[in-house]
């Protein structure tokens, strides 16, 4: 009778140990929002089936309907794009694992009956094991999934940040191929214009046929350019549609078709690397990938020797007489003491210290590349404005009145228009290029560093301040 009691009372301990857990549909996403609305001043959302998700479709409806700016199209990617909405289940994965760490394992029932060869009555043999070190286990167990759910958080933060930036790489790629439409358009009509005076000119034997061919050969190349910038156009406007999760006639979005102007005072950077090493999720994901390492080396080194210990009761009827009594069962250590679990969980650890190090010094050295680079396309930007389309102009004007005075034919007109044209096309590329410099920059500022395929990513942060001044 004291065995039977003892018996439940452990069993009712071990129901209150394991607890009744469930999991949680949006664990963790609150952390995760709260980190990307404040890096990139956007909203998000976890589509899980409640009123939220009518707020968002009702958002994105409300945006397309105007002409998007580079904050709008970013919004809309983020509160519409099916990929996101994936990346956020993650979460879910992690949480379901944190529960489960913290659940017992179920106890294992096996029963035997084993009937004479010679007859009479059969044989009942029951036996019930459960790993008693599971209790002891459990929190270590824990330890180690609270931590990989926090990883999971920092992992989905940057994943999500990453979007963002994205997007809004894709947003200024396109607002620069439309403004160079409009651009190569009057490209074309120069030429075109061009080659008409040059036909009068080679029909009255003022000009050779070699000029008349050179002239056609200029305005066949610009039709070429104005093809190429069209199907530039469709390419990454249908980018933004994948990005913002578009289809139908909602793909029928507009613009206003410019990229910003160069803003009036440059971008204070002098504590970057202070700044960008402080706001890293990058680090800080390694740094929680240390304390995962250092977690499981712990877990492995105290279950290194007995992962398991059974205990529970036997029951044996033999011969009509009943014999009961406890079971314990454990393996023994004579092969396995652990030692390679052991072994790998802390080359583990020294692998992700390492690496914690190595991406600190990358961190530092990127933020100073970008840095540079985005300075160095402000100047590139800034001379052409301020230095070589009013030049350009000035010449137009000039050949201008020489065409008024009969001084300058025709073609050398035109063909100050066209140069003056392309530099306007230079000045644009040189802007756009400011621009998704400027977005690598905003990206690690946000605490994710660029693509490391060469291709700006782009990204945006809250403003930062740096020696008491607020970037923007």
């Amino acid at each position: 009778m004291l065995l039977r009691r003892n018996a439940g009372r452990l069993f009712a301990l071990l129901l209150f140990v394991s607890g009744c857990t469930t999991v949680a549909m949006n664990a963790g996403f609150d952390d995760v929002r709260g980190t990307v609305e404040e890096r990139s001043a956007s909203k998000i959302f976890w589509n899980n089936g409640t009123e939220l998700d009518k707020e968002a479709v009702d958002k994105v409806d409300s945006l397309l309907k105007t002409k998007l700016a580079v904050d709008e199209a970013v919004q809309v990617a983020l509160l519409n794009n099916r990929d996101l909405q994936a990346v956020y289940s993650d979460l879910g994965v992690a949480q379901a694992d944190l529960v489960q760490a913290g659940l017992l394992n179920n106890p294992i029932f096996e029963a035997a009956v084993k009937f004479p060869t010679s007859g009479g009555q059969a044989n009942l043999e029951v036996v019930t094991v459960m790993n008693f070190l599971d209790v002891f286990y459990l929190p270590l167990r824990k330890r180690v999934a609270a931590a990989r759910f926090e990883e999971a958080k920092l992992r989905v933060t940057g994943a999500v940040l990453d979007f963002a930036a994205r997007a809004r790489t894709a947003f200024y790629l396109h607002l620069a191929n439309e403004q160079m439409i409009e651009l190569r358009q009057t490209i074309v009509q120069a030429l075109n214009a061009s080659l008409e005076v040059a036909r009068r000119l080679n029909e009255a034997g003022n000009i050779t046929d070699l000029d008349l061919a050179r002239e056609r050969a200029l305005a066949e190349a610009g039709k070429l350019a104005l093809r190429s910038a069209e199907i530039a156009v469709r390419q990454s406007r249908e980018q933004l549609n994948d990005l913002m999760g578009l289809w139908g006639r909602n793909t029928e979005w507009q613009t206003d078709g410019r990229l910003p102007e160069i803003p009036s005072h440059p971008m204070p950077t002098e504590d970057i690397e202070r700044v960008v090493l402080s706001r890293s999720i990058d680090l800080s994901h390694a740094r929680q990938r240390i304390v995962v390492a250092g977690e499981q080396l712990g877990f492995n080194r105290t279950t290194a020797l007995i992962p398991e210990l059974g205990f529970g009761p036997f029951a044996e009827r033999n011969e009509g007489a009943w014999e009961v009594g406890p079971v314990l069962e454990f393996p023994i250590p004579l092969f396995d003491q652990g030692q390679a679990r052991v072994g790998r969980a802390a080359a583990e650890l020294r692998r992700t210290q390492q690496e914690y190090y190595a991406l600190a010094i990358r961190i530092r050295s990127t933020a100073r590349a970008v840095r540079d680079r985005m300075e160095g396309f402000r100047d590139r930007a800034s001379y052409y404005r301020d230095i070589l389309l009013p030049l350009h102009e000035r010449i137009v004007n000039e050949s201008q009145l020489q065409y008024n005075a009969m001084q300058l034919g025709p073609i050398q007109l035109l063909r100050a228009r066209e140069q003056q044209i392309e530099t306007a096309v230079a000045y644009i590329e040189a802007l756009r290029d400011y621009w998704l410099a400027r977005g690598d920059l905003g990206q690690i500022l946000s605490g994710r560093l660029p693509s490391s395929n060469g291709l700006p990513m782009g990204g945006t942060a809250a403003p930062v301040k740096m020696n008491g001044r607020e970037g923007h």
